[in-house]
């Protein structure tokens, strides 16, 4: 009997310790099974263990781009002077109900830019905001410049752009880090609002 018994507890622990080590197994595949889809960003078909049902969140590819060639980046620039702020920007042929809205120091609300493209006021590849001190000014030291690129309501056709400038006072014109000019505008009553380069 005693020797029954201890047949009985001996294969008793046999058993738990063969259950014990295949959960350890099956929970440490699924755990690396996870971590490598999310590394990944991939989701793996697999039939689910039980009731619940692990998803897993995908993201689309932006695209759409959106740049600000002028000012440049690091690119001195006169403080308290209308800046013409220019740029760049691609869609996908299908999209419409888009635009470019600008802020500057993050004050807000965005501004809104105008497209000038090849198709007309509504074509965004290319478009133009100018700063005026009615909505903020160019101050002295560090300031942040960015562009938004936008679609209705659309999240997944969202893009921001920034570069950093830098205010300084003094003649008027820009001094650049970079060969790139800046435009400002000519406060004469002979030429009001033309467009010229600053030195």
């Amino acid at each position: 009997m005693v020797r029954t018994n201890r047949s009985k507890l001996e294969a008793s622990m046999l058993l738990i310790i063969v259950l014990a080590v295949t959960t350890f197994v099956i929970a440490n595949g699924l755990e690396t099974s996870l971590t490598a889809n999310n590394a990944y960003g991939q989701a793996k078909s697999s039939p689910p263990l039980s009731s619940t049902t692990v998803t897993h969140k995908t993201t689309t590819p932006k695209l759409h781009a959106i740049r600000i060639n002028s000012p440049t980046k690091g690119q001195t620039v006169p403080v308290h002077k209308d800046i013409a702020i220019s740029g760049i920007s691609t869609t996908p042929n299908s999209t419409s109900n888009c635009h470019v809205s600008v802020i500057v120091n993050g004050i807000k609300p965005y501004q809104n830019a105008t497209g000038t493209g090849p198709k007309g006021s509504n074509d965004y590849s290319k478009w133009t905001f100018l700063l005026v001190p009615k909505y903020t000014s160019i101050k002295q030291g560090a300031n942040k410049i960015t562009s938004k690129f936008s679609c209705g309501n659309n999240p997944s056709l969202l893009s921001y752009y920034s570069v950093n400038v830098t205010g300084v006072a003094g003649s008027g014109g820009s001094v650049s880090k970079t060969p790139a000019p800046i435009a400002t505008t000519n406060n004469t009553p002979s030429t009001p609002g033309m467009i010229t380069t600053g030195h």
